[in-house]
């Protein structure tokens, strides 16, 4: 989600600070401790120079074995600086051929970024370094940051602390708290604000310590373990994970996308920003009413109203915020930086690459948005920082994301476990109470599909499966008054809309109840793309993006923008029923209108002044045939393109920064 002005937004996450305020921006963990100061960009700098191996002269080769060796055999309690994540090469599972109904992993899917990536970031994701200027001088200080959220969200539980050396990358020491696991584990429960209270006052201790040891205190870099929590979030979100990599499958999108929940909230879907930002997906009230996440309430046969908070249902969260990411990933050029846009905002993602061409304006001919995202949380971090508010939290949005997906790659997901629902909306002019509906469907359960939903009776069951509804509980059995709703079609204009079991709609049809009159299937094929739906205006839109990943900011990209843009607005409203036409032309809505604020056109100003003097460049015209002293050049034909309107977005495609 794009992040609130106050930075300190969050209140029920605490972070590892010190001073035991939480700062984490939409609820994910803080980590104030990353790299700071400038003295940690140089540290890093330094580290990474010691690690390089100079292939011309083997005389070289040998002393750095020795030196290393002599490192080893020291008295250190350090742990080996800086690896490459553990399993992004030695876990080259097989891709396993994707099947809706099969149990799979997210490591044996083919859209793992360890696959989908390798070739970008330099190898970080593939295990093999490519060399150049670029990559040689980022790679370890970003592999460096993979392994540490990797440790953080994957190995730590929450009951350890990890303490670094930001000049060398060398952990210092990990220290788990025994005593207050032991208490917790005795108890059978854990109150994480409690072990965090109990996490800050060794936080401090630690910091003294090794101080005290000689170590400076801007270069110790304290990291909390959240695997703990990493784990709960995957139990929560294990009736609705199907749904999102079918969803990540449609979009293009790699299932690093799925962990967005458990980096914001660890999938609670009830917690709240200060800065008013909600669901398990954090989005902010413009960005829900974007996308119709309504909020309003439903009469009940007491007499009073119950409120309905859509936002709360990760089955009607789910889609909006996952496109929000596709349209964030088209306008910046590359689904990892799209992410980070998903925090940050896209105007901070622009400004990173700004910098980053004018710092390295002969590297990034030719280079790909993602070494420039690369470079921005490493060394270039002080200078994006220093003119956007790409500040800390930004920086390691997508490691933690990662070190998410790492933690739980391994973990089976079975198709047969998730959520099988209707969602429905009563037929305009009628009206049914929950009792009406729950007692016309109880005599025919063997031909519902409840999915693993909890509860006893029936109206336990709908109100697990509809969490957006604050229905009361009922311990007696039977519906309250207070939980006995009545619905209609709409409440005021907006749109009702809840969940029944599979294979309801169908059963009150045939007792004659036929009060449904919208119904919309949830099971395993949900978010598929069906054969055949995708149309050569769509590879042309997948061909722009690709075009902007090479830093194909133009105005003539824009332009190209907009005649896809309207193309795809045409297919859409020729296909209503289609639910990719209607995901498509959404996403390219958002997209243009975020190549048309002021942020994009100085980046558009910056990649045509800088690196377009290059005509050996392709920036999404029309290559030069031959450049060579034997053959003259042939001319490129000139168009004309108009100046960037300066157009706000339209309203209902309003993006916050």
């Amino acid at each position: 989600m794009p992040v609130p002005s106050d930075p300190s937004a969050f209140s029920p996450l605490p972070d590892d600070l010190e001073g035991g305020q939480p700062t984490g921006a939409a609820g994910a963990p803080a980590d104030e401790h990353d790299d700071l100061s400038a003295q940690g960009a140089s540290g890093r700098r330094a580290w990474r120079d010691a690690m390089r191996v100079p292939l011309f002269s083997l005389g070289s080769l040998l002393a750095i074995g020795l030196l290393v060796l002599a490192m080893n055999g020291g008295d250190l309690r350090a742990a080996a600086p800086a690896e490459a994540p553990v399993g992004s090469t030695e876990a080259e599972a097989p891709v396993v051929p994707f099947s809706p109904d099969d149990p799979y992993t997210f490591r044996g899917l083919d859209i793992h970024p360890d696959r989908l990536y390798g070739q970008y970031f330099a190898g970080a994701f593939s295990g093999s370094a490519s060399s150049g200027g670029a990559e040689d001088r980022h790679l370890a200080d970003f592999r460096w940051r993979l392994d540490m959220y990797r440790k953080a969200y994957g190995v730590d539980d929450n009951f350890t602390i990890r303490v670094l050396d930001d000049r060398d990358g060398r952990t210092l020491e990990v220290l788990q708290l025994r005593d207050v696991k032991d208490r917790f584990d005795g108890s059978g429960q854990a109150d994480w604000d409690a072990v965090n209270r109990e996490r800050r006052t060794a936080t401090s201790a630690l910091r003294q310590k090794w101080e005290a040891y000689g170590v400076p205190r801007e270069h110790i870099v304290i990291r909390w373990g959240y695997a703990d929590q990493t784990l709960e979030a995957r139990q929560r979100d294990a009736r609705y994970l199907t749904y999102e990599v079918n969803l990540a499958r449609r979009l293009g999108l790699s299932v690093l996308a799925t962990e967005i929940g458990t980096v914001e909230t660890f999938n609670q879907d009830r917690l709240v920003s200060s800065a008013g930002a909600r669901s398990r997906y954090q989005m902010m009230p413009d960005i829900m009413r974007m996308f119709d996440v309504e909020q309003y309430t439903l009469p009940v046969a007491s007499g009073g109203r119950v409120d309905v908070r859509e936002e709360q249902h990760p089955l009607l969260a789910m889609e909006p915020y996952m496109m929000l990411v596709r349209a964030y990933a088209n306008s910046v050029g590359h689904e990892l930086p799209g992410i980070s846009a998903y925090h940050t905002g896209p105007g901070n993602i622009f400004a990173l690459y700004r910098e980053y061409i004018r710092a390295n304006p002969g590297e990034a001919r030719g280079q790909h948005v993602s070494d420039a995202y690369m470079w921005g949380v490493t060394d270039g971090f002080e200078r994006v920082d220093a003119v956007s508010s790409f500040g800390p939290q930004s920086r390691v949005y997508v490691l933690k994301a990662y070190g998410a997906l790492r933690a739980t790659e391994d973990r089976m997901i079975d198709p047969s476990e998730t959520i099988h629902a209707e969602r429905v909306r009563i037929r305009a002019g009628s009206t049914a109470s929950l009792s009406q509906l729950l007692t016309a469907l109880e005599p025919h359960g063997r031909r519902l599909n409840w999915g693993p939903v909890e509860g006893e009776t029936l109206y336990e069951k709908f109100r697990d499966l509809n969490p957006h509804i604050d229905l009361p509980m009922a311990p007696g059995g039977g519906i309250p008054a207070a939980g006995d709703l009545r619905f209609s079609a709409s409440s005021g204009s907006t749109p009702v809309r809840f969940f029944l079991p599979a294979g309801a709609t169908s059963v009150l049809q045939r007792v004659g109840l036929d009060v449904i009159g919208e119904s919309e299937p949830f099971n395993e094929r949900t978010f598929l793309l069906e054969e055949g739906e995708r149309t050569p205006t769509d590879v042309a839109y997948e061909r722009l993006v690709a075009d902007a990943g090479r830093f194909g900011f133009t105005r003539e990209a824009q332009q190209r923008l907009d005649r896809i843009h309207d193309q795809l607005q045409s297919l859409a409203s020729q296909n209503p029923d289609s639910r990719y036409r209607q995901t498509q032309a959404k996403v390219a809505r958002i997209h243009r209108s975020i190549w048309r604020t002021a942020a994009f056109r100085s980046l558009v100003a910056t990649t045509e002044t800088l690196l377009s003097v290059n005509p050996r460049v392709n920036l999404g015209r029309t290559p030069v045939a031959d450049l060579t002293p034997e053959t003259p050049p042939t001319p490129r034909q000139q168009q004309p393109i108009e100046p960037i309107a300066p157009r706000p977005p339209q309203i209902e495609d309003q993006v916050a920064y």
